[in-house]
């Protein structure tokens, strides 16, 4: 998107007197006010006037070159788009598991797109999950993100903010430019994108009153983020296939994908408070640095009130300035209430379950589309593979 400053053109102007008095015509660049005791004849001034007149009319680019107004020694300038593109290609360029794509790459055994569609499909994606990674970050204060500083602390929140809209935004413009597009894939990407929104308010919400979730609120706040990312990535490939699948196959990949993206973002929670290559990336238990209700926090929470109103506590006291962050001491603290809780034993638990109903809802899905998916059942394994039982500290 390029843009661009023009200089207006210099425009003549005349001033109007009382009859009697002189008049004069003068150029907006002219500083000396209009007097009726000049020394001129006023046949002189009526003829300059009607030259300048004719000059506007006959060349205004010789005008603005001959005036001698500041603004006609201004040149032209264009803006290009690197300012709101420096941003996202900082956070395109940190590492990342690339998850989404390869589901992407996984399900079009099913839709069989073209190599062009999938890498748009997967350029949308793509943007989008960094543009709320952006956004995420700078409203859960991250410094870090993937092992780098996060987007927002190189460029300020102002700058971050612009350019995440801005990526919002030009996953339309790319969609909307394709042949292949419908109503329909149009309809998945405005809604998921509204439903990403949506679950992240809850969240939001919930840190900010500090108000623990239960359980089947907190997934529902899943369904909407990292489920309804996974939804639309499934919606555009239909919507841009020629290989439409039923109403009832569509369901079996809707049902599928939210369970693999509860899966997923219960892993990382898990993960967050477990693994210690995770503080490597992002920091040292960051969500409990965030006061966020991640699901070991809420199991936690759940279990044990006497724990649910300390760490309660805790979060409500490290919004005040003179706290500050917390103290590594203090966040083992929390693990050892969280541990003591069997909210960890619980979260493992789940884990299993979940990958459980992930792997049923795909056979489900292979079943009725007559095709088995090695590359997604070998995506499952290495995610639940590489968790670890709960630590004992």
């Amino acid at each position: 998107m390029k843009m661009a400053i023009f200089l207006s053109e210099s425009k003549l102007f005349r001033r109007s007197f009382p009859k009697g008095k002189v008049q004069c015509s003068t150029t907006i660049s002219e500083a000396a006010p209009c007097s009726g005791a000049s020394s001129r004849p006023k046949s002189t001034q009526a003829r300059d006037s009607e030259e300048k007149t004719a000059v506007g009319d006959s060349s205004s680019s010789d005008l603005l070159q001959n005036s001698s107004s500041p603004s006609s020694e201004l040149g032209e300038a264009r803006l290009d788009d690197s300012a709101v593109i420096a941003p996202c290609d900082y956070i395109r360029m940190l590492p990342s598991k690339n998850v989404r794509s390869k589901v992407i790459q996984a399900c079009n055994l099913w839709f069989k797109l073209p190599e062009h569609l999938t890498t748009v499909i997967d350029d949308i994606i793509s943007d989008l999950h960094n543009a709320s990674l952006i956004l995420d970050d700078i409203q859960d204060d991250s410094l870090l993100r993937r092992g780098s500083p996060a987007t927002h602390c190189v460029f300020g929140n102002a700058q971050a903010i612009n350019s995440a809209t801005f990526m919002i935004m030009n996953t339309c413009w790319k969609l909307q430019r394709l042949q292949h597009s419908d109503t329909l894939a149009m309809d998945a990407l405005l809604k998921g994108t509204i439903d990403l929104f949506v679950g992240q308010s809850w969240d939001l919400k919930w840190k900010f009153h500090l108000r623990c979730p239960s359980a089947e609120e907190y997934m529902a706040m899943v369904d909407g983020k990292t489920g309804a990312m996974l939804k639309m990535l499934v919606h555009l490939m239909h919507g841009m296939s020629d290989q439409r699948q039923d109403d009832s196959i569509i369901a079996l990949f809707d049902r599928f994908v939210v369970l693999l993206g509860r899966f997923y973002q219960l892993r990382d929670d898990y993960q967050n408070l477990q693994d210690d290559t995770y503080s490597e990336k992002k920091g040292f238990c960051e969500d409990l640095d965030e006061g966020k209700f991640s699901y070991p926090i809420i199991a936690c929470c759940d279990s044990d009130p006497t724990a649910r109103d300390i760490i309660l506590g805790i979060f409500r006291e490290k919004r005040n300035p003179a706290v500050g962050a917390l103290s590594r001491n203090t966040k083992i603290y929390m693990l050892s209430l969280i541990e003591r809780s069997g909210a960890f034993e619980a979260s493992w638990d789940l884990l299993q379950s979940l990958s459980k109903d992930t792997s049923e809802a795909l056979s489900a899905l292979e079943e009725a589309t007559g095709q088995s998916n090695p590359a997604l059942r070998a995506m499952i394994k290495m995610l639940i593979d590489t968790v670890q039982q709960p630590k004992r500290r």
